[in-house]
Parts: C-alpha cells; structure tokens; sequence
C-alpha cells in the first residue's frame, strides 16, 4: 500500500511540474491561426497582445572553444509575430488567435506584448 502511495504521489508531483516547463509555450495548434498557449488566467487577458518567438542560433556546438573550453554559439530570439488572446481557458491555458503573419507551430514560444 506504501509503495501505490508513494507512486501516486510521485506521479501528481511530474505532472504539475511538467506545466511549468511549457509555460510560455504553444501547448496545441488548434487551426492554422489558433492556438493553445500555456498562459493561464492568472496571466493574461481576453484582448491582450502576445508576440511569438523562436531562438536563433548562430555558430555550431563542435565548432571553435571559448577562453573556457566552451563551445562558441549565439542565440537570439526572433520575434515571428502577434497574437491576441480569445478566450481563457483555465488556470493554465488560453486561446490565442495569430495575425496569420507566421506558420504557427507547437513549441513556440509565447509572451506578453510590451
């Protein structure tokens, strides 16, 4: 009985850390300009602008080392374009619907407009 506890316990505690690894994410592609983003009520609001991004590497990890031994890359991110939040969904996740400038896919990532 201890050990079903004790995996029942372990499995509730994966699982609610799960979600703060994909905040800020595109959780799900629901249509070609619509989505699922992992930014709850507590995050946003029905109307508010979102930007979609992507991280941008430059250099290549087998290439030239750093001072320190590192390998020499650059990132940076690249705005792919806006969205505005249609719906909230939960605690969670909202809907965001896209200006349609961009391919949308799951995994982008997502934060509030400035």
């Amino acid at each position: 009985m201890k050990t079903i506890l004790t995996t029942v316990a372990l499995a509730l505690l994966l699982s609610s850390c799960a979600h703060n690894f994909m905040r800020g994410t595109v959780a799900m592609k629901t249509d070609k300009n619509t989505a699922h983003v992992c930014l709850g009520n507590n995050d946003v609001k029905i109307g508010e602008k979102l930007s979609f991004y992507t991280n941008h590497c430059i250099g290549t990890a087998s290439g030239a080392r750093d001072e320190g031994g590192g390998d020499v890359r650059e990132c940076h991110m690249k705005v792919l374009g806006t969205g505005t939040v249609t719906k909230l969904l939960n605690s969670h996740y909202s809907e965001v619907k896209t200006d349609g400038s961009f391919k949308l896919t799951e995994g982008t990532l997502v934060q509030k407009g400035k």
